[in-house]
């Protein structure tokens, strides 16, 4: 049963046991994946990118194009209602960075990047990342990847293999090696 569903004397008694501290899971947890808030999300894709999954938030973050009317470009407190604005709800554009295009610091204050793309998420992106020593550029088209990057780079490809590369201009390939 889920909350909001047709058995009224069941969705009483699982609020009165959430009320109590009492959660049942009642979902299929290796299929079903949760969604959140605006404000919330963030956790779930932190959850999904950390099951290894993250070539999945693309169509997760796909639910947040219904904001994105009546002439609005910035996405809302939450679903359905709220404010049209709001700062807490910048998900889509930190998880694209991090998880999709995969770039992160490596080492503290990003004196080395690392560059894990979600390989198969989508076949084409690019983007560029504020560091404290300038932009690390991230272009993939298919299975290519070029890396403009003024600090070292810890490369991942599409196998889970890292590869070390020096400050500079790189163009590999998503199965590159060590």
């Amino acid at each position: 049963m889920r909350i909001g569903g047709d058995d009224r004397d069941e969705h009483f008694q699982k609020l009165a046991d959430q009320a109590r501290g009492i959660q049942v899971i009642d979902w299929d947890v290796d299929t079903e994946i949760v969604i959140a808030e605006p404000f919330f999300s963030y956790v779930v894709h932190d959850a999904v990118a950390l099951a290894g999954r993250a070539a999945k938030l693309p169509r997760l973050l796909r639910r947040w194009s219904q904001f994105l009317c009546g002439g609005y470009d910035t996405f809302g407190e939450c679903w359905g209602w709220g404010t049209r604005v709001h700062g807490w709800s910048s998900t889509p554009a930190r998880d694209l960075v991090s998880y999709v295009l995969g770039v992160t610091p490596d080492l503290p204050g990003f004196a080395r990047v690392r560059v894990a793309p979600a390989w198969g998420a989508v076949d084409e992106m690019a983007g560029a990342v504020p560091t404290p020593f300038g932009l690390v550029t991230v272009e993939i088209d298919g299975s290519s990847v070029r890396i403009d990057s003024p600090v070292p780079v810890v490369f991942v490809g599409a196998g889970g293999i890292e590869r070390s590369l020096p400050a500079g201009s790189h163009k590999l390939e998503a199965e590159a090696t060590g």
